[in-house]
């Protein structure tokens, strides 16, 4: 008799398609980061496992194989996905996925890059397997990697969307100074009819936010917030940052988060406009291919404190407290200690 219930009880959970929720009743916790180099050692990817997240979002440069031809990139997504950690991480983590330039094509790629249909399934290949099922990626033609999942949280809806800031996007436009110097320095391009995500997945985007949630969790691969960096960001077309922003404001959402990789460092920015809801970035990066001796950090006067330009990533811990969601974010070190920290309501502390 226990067997054929323990058999019962097995056989419902097969058909139980609800997100995994935290193990804390009373908490769920998401971790993110993005760049992580197949041939760097990666030391952080054991501390992650540690923290034994509820989810991990990766942001994108989960593998770094820029190429014209996109099965180039398989040894490298094969190399990746090797690593022992991987098979630990799942055990206690359900993982998201996007992309950013070096897995999708090559440095600063976008709707230019000729193979971008190839690299998509090989992309999709080596990650849906390992993410959440029933996950529907792109247009309805199959163009693109962007997504939304939703997870339900003492009966209070988190929403995650994920747009895809690559297969669409326009060329940008580099600083005179960059044809000089070699660097890939762009500038704000005047050019309205450019976008970094294309008409139809604007469509999708404003349809995502259209659904009421308790929180949003906008994910973006490049900066959305800072403007002064000379980088890759939302700012080289500066319409489309501002239509963003604005999307973002008149979200149906009670609270909101803004999640981002790609920059080599890991900061904080605040942006606050009278009247609106204040917008939080943590930006996380890179997992192990950290560029201490570049001058990446730039004074912005959204950002709070001081970037770290070590090998990190970002915690982001859901509460239920009083009746209501609560959250704060962490970036971590290799070893897991907090090195930047911002609370909505004690705002920022540097550790």
């Amino acid at each position: 008799m226990q067997l054929v219930l323990l058999f019962l009880f097995v056989f419902l959970l097969s058909f139980n398609s609800e997100p995994i929720l935290a193990k804390d009743k009373n908490s769920l916790s998401i971790g993110f980061g993005s760049c992580l180099h197949q041939e760097k050692e990666s030391p952080i990817l054991a501390t992650i496992q540690s923290q034994k997240f509820d989810y991990l979002i990766l942001m994108g440069d989960i593998v770094y194989a820029d190429s014209l031809t996109a099965k180039d990139k398989i040894p490298a997504y094969e190399k990746q996905f090797k690593r022992k950690e991987w098979k630990s991480i799942l055990k206690d983590t359900l993982l998201l996925f996007t992309w950013d330039d070096h897995d999708y094509g090559i440095n600063d790629s976008g709707a230019e890059y000729s193979e971008k249909i190839e690299s998509r399934n090989i992309f999709l290949s080596y990650v849906q397997p390992r993410m959440p099922k029933n996950i529907v990626f792109g247009s309805n033609n199959k163009e693109g990697v962007f997504y939304s999942y939703w997870v339900t949280f003492h009966g209070k809806k988190i929403h995650i969307v994920i747009p895809d800031t690559r297969y669409f996007r326009s060329p940008l436009q580099k600083t005179f100074l960059s044809y000089f110097t070699g660097k890939s320095h762009y500038k704000p391009s005047s050019e309205s009819s450019f976008s970094i995500l294309g008409n139809e997945q604007w469509l999708w985007l404003e349809e995502e936010f259209a659904k009421p949630s308790d929180l949003l969790i906008f994910v973006s691969s490049i900066q959305v917030i800072p403007t002064e960096q000379p980088f890759e960001k939302w700012n080289n077309l500066p319409h489309e940052r501002e239509k963003l922003i604005q999307s973002l404001y008149n979200a149906n959402t009670k609270d909101l988060v803004i999640l981002s990789g790609d920059r080599h460092i890991a900061e904080i920015h605040e942006y606050k406009s009278p009247n609106k809801k204040t917008l939080i970035e943590v930006t996380s990066s890179s997992l192990n291919l950290p560029l201490p001796l570049l001058p990446l950090e730039y004074d912005s006067e959204w950002k709070l404190g001081n970037a770290y330009n070590l090998e990190n990533f970002g915690t982001l811990l859901i509460s239920w407290k009083d009746g209501t969601l609560q959250w704060k974010s962490t970036i971590r070190d290799k070893n897991g200690d907090i090195v930047l920290e911002y609370d909505p309501l004690k705002n920022l502390s540097l550790k």
